[in-house]
């Protein structure tokens, strides 16, 4: 009698080896190898041209401000159209769309009449953009793999992303250093265009197979989607959790380590690429930990640990002086950032319902993003001020740790999420 279940575990474990063997994640899986790439490679040298080109580091949260903001306005309406249409095909027309958004950028840069307007606005239509892919994305999953890879599913694909993270600044770095930052651009729009290709031949299960509300208008719909995040304690405190996140440690932590390479560490563009780099390595490390342990019980607490780590972690970088400091500073936050967000987002496709996916992403994406221009705005703002950014960066780690423990002890339902 007690054979029977290490028979079944071990036919359990031989399906979930097989995980590669389905076509539309291993589709999936190289579209997210040059898609991140390509986002890891705009992201480092938007921020580089702005802090070093135009020598206007304390308008660099402006940047963010205006991404995360029309990722804001318009995640909601990504949601929705994640629970209508083809997610696959709402990515590949994202991809494509950013990379002529790209295009045009590489025009502009061309003119040698660059301001810091041109980068508002290009910031501002890529989080539009954005916007209508992550929902699409982070529900495509469940619908390629079975319940039991999920946790694997998700960790391989960010520990993908998350490998781009370390390439990407290095090759944007030398790009940079041998051409120049026009290049990089119109090199990085090939490489969405070749991913939203590959994104688009996915195949998934339909959408809405069982309720259907395409009947419904998009605000009832949208509204429908907040009333259910809304009833369920187990959603309501991972997004919560999701806002300290954001307040706390989004803007001192993206805004401020081009800053603090340059103005702390006095270091130059590979330094910056260095550092972006083991922080990379630290999420892949911690992408593949949590992918091999396949983690499917206490995600709720696990993942509210990892975070406190992690702030943990920032306040430490945030008091080096040297660059090796801030390397191993850099790799141990990525390894707890990885865990913390995996096993949130693989905890809310359990719980969430088929046909709401869509939406609740959105939801729990715009929670990531909600306070993000805030964040920006208070770093952007402090720095106005004079302060500097190390303080900054340590005031936010403070402030985290302390929002993550009374989180743990003062909402019951996110310690009893599995």
């Amino acid at each position: 009698m007690e054979e029977l279940p290490l028979k079944q575990e071990s036919a359990e474990a031989g399906r979930e080896k097989s995980l590669f063997k389905n076509r539309s994640f291993l589709f999936l899986w190289i579209a997210g190898l040059f898609s991140g790439l390509s986002i890891s490679i705009i992201m480092f040298a938007q921020a580089w041209y702005v802090v070093q080109i135009l020598n206007m580091e304390a308008s660099l949260g402006l940047v963010y401000i205006a991404m995360a903001i029309a990722r804001l306005i318009f995640m909601a309406v990504g949601g929705v159209l994640a629970d209508r249409m083809s997610r696959s095909l709402i990515m590949f027309l994202s991809d494509f769309s950013r990379a002529l958004l790209l295009i045009g950028l590489v025009a502009v840069l061309l003119t040698g009449q660059v301001s810091l307007w041109p980068f508002i606005s290009f910031a501002f239509i890529f989080g539009v953009l954005d916007a209508f892919f992550w929902p699409s994305g982070n529900s495509l999953i469940p619908s390629i793999v079975s319940e039991s890879q999920l946790t694997r599913a998700n960790s391989i694909i960010q520990m993908t992303y998350q490998l781009t993270t370390i390439v990407g600044p290095l090759i944007a770095g030398f790009v940079i250093a041998w051409w120049d930052f026009s290049f990089v651009f119109g090199m990085t729009a090939g490489l969405l265009f070749t991913g939203g290709i590959l994104i688009y031949f996915v195949k998934a299960k339909p959408v809405n197979s069982e309720h259907s509300d395409l009947d419904k208008g998009m605000f009832e719909s949208i509204k429908e989607g907040f009333d259910y995040v809304s009833q369920s304690s187990v959603l309501l405190a991972f997004i919560l959790k999701t806002l300290f996140l954001n307040l706390f440690f989004t803007g001192p932590f993206i805004v401020g380590v081009p800053i603090f390479v340059k103005n702390i560490l006095k270091g130059d563009t590979l330094d910056y690429s260095y550092l972006e780099g083991s922080l990379a390595i630290g999420m892949v490390s911690g992408s593949f930990l949590i992918a091999m342990m396949n983690l499917r019980v206490k995600r709720g607490p696990v993942s509210l640990a990892s975070q406190g780590l992690m702030a943990l972690c920032l306040l430490c970088l945030s008091q080096t002086i040297f660059l090796w400091q801030s390397l191993i500073s850099g790799f141990l936050l990525g390894i707890f950032m990885m865990i913390s967000n995996i096993s949130a987002v693989s905890a809310i496709q359990n719980v969430a319902q088929k046909d709401k996916i869509g939406r609740v992403m959105s939801l729990q994406t715009m929670a990531s993003i909600g306070l993000t221009p805030i964040s920006y705005g208070i770093t952007s703002l402090a720095l106005s001020f004079g302060l500097s950014i190390d303080w900054i960066m340590l005031t936010g780690a403070i402030c985290l740790i302390a929002c993550t423990a009374l989180l743990y002890w003062r909402v019951p339902a996110i310690r009893k999420i599995d």
